[in-house]
């Protein structure tokens, strides 16, 4: 059979077997829905989900994962007020020159990671700062000189390393915009856990987005939001999506992607995305993402259209 033929009668198939997941809210109250806020990313730490605000208010938000099974058990909708942990730092805005906010966290043991963007001179800049976290007070200390730059690949206005996670011995940051007009050959940053020295790994090709991932399971796979609002067409110059698995009656993109790491590189699982049902009228920017065990994934925005938290089932 010509390859051209099989790829064909694969993606008919596919798309009969796609099908895009409604999004179940959970109802929040406190401050974290302040605009002001912008969740920029989350992760799990002892059976807790931290969210982190995009602005250094000194404080990450945590729900106890029973609280959010509480919340989606109920029949009434129970809102969960998010407590807040203590986050002792420098002062980022005076310590990095254009700090303009956090952007992703990852959790090792009792170890965190958190990635910053910074534009000086109109030039994007992205920062890795670390520290501990106390197991018994959730209290989350960083140094002054716990901090490194990494480069980004390519210069596009407001986007800079949005993830981070974990792979061994290493962590990995992933850069937001890596469609095949902006990055001929993509290499993600990657910092030793050992010695803090600075390695790249291979990516794929991927248009649009990518605004957070989850831990790498077992398998060593990887889920990560690849969002698209039709008002970034200018800066990221999308090729064809050729990923799409469902007939699109919107230019909007609200889905995740499976990926996975093999010989030392990410490739595509093989998975079909997952699409969101859309809002009819905004465009939800996802910036935050975790499984929730193996009944699917918790999924956060920042402030566009509204901070919202909510549930993806999807059985794994």
């Amino acid at each position: 059979m010509k390859q051209g033929l099989f790829f064909l009668i694969l993606l008919f198939f596919s798309n009969l077997l796609a099908k895009e997941l409604k999004i179940e809210q959970i109802f929040l109250e406190g401050s974290i829905l302040n605009p002001r806020e912008e969740i920029s990313g989350m992760d799990w730490y002892k059976e807790h989900l931290f969210l982190l605000p995009e602005n250094q208010n000194n404080y990450l938000y945590v729900i106890p994962k029973r609280e959010i099974y509480k919340s989606l058990n109920s029949s009434n909708k129970i809102k969960i007020l998010p407590k807040k942990s203590n986050f002792i730092a420098p002062d980022y805005k005076r310590l990095i020159k254009g700090f303009e906010g956090f952007e992703s966290i990852a959790f090792h043991n009792d170890r965190f990671f958190i990635t910053i963007e910074a534009k000086e001179r109109d030039i994007m800049k992205s920062y890795i700062i670390w520290g501990e976290i106390d197991a018994k007070s959730f209290t989350m200390k960083s140094k002054k000189e716990d901090v490194l730059e990494i480069k980004t690949p390519v210069q596009i206005k407001n986007m800079t390393y949005e993830s981070a996670l974990i792979y061994k011995d290493i962590a990995l940051f992933l850069y937001e915009a890596n469609g095949k007009n902006l990055q001929k050959d993509v290499f993600q940053q990657a910092i030793s856990l050992k010695d803090f020295s600075i390695s790249n790994i291979k990516f794929p090709n991927i248009e649009y987005r990518i605004t957070d991932a989850t831990r790498i399971d077992e398998n060593n796979k990887f889920w990560a939001i690849n969002y698209y609002w039709p008002g970034d067409k200018k800066h990221l110059n999308p090729v064809e999506d050729y990923l799409n698995t469902l007939p699109k009656s919107s230019n909007k993109i609200e889905r995740i992607v499976e990926f996975e790491i093999k010989h030392n590189e990410v490739v595509f699982s093989g998975s079909e995305p997952i699409e969101f049902s859309l809002d009819n009228k905004n465009s939800r920017n996802w910036e935050g993402l975790v499984r929730l065990d193996n009944q699917g994934f918790l999924i956060a925005t920042d402030k566009y259209p509204e901070m919202l938290l909510a549930f993806v089932e999807y059985k794994y």
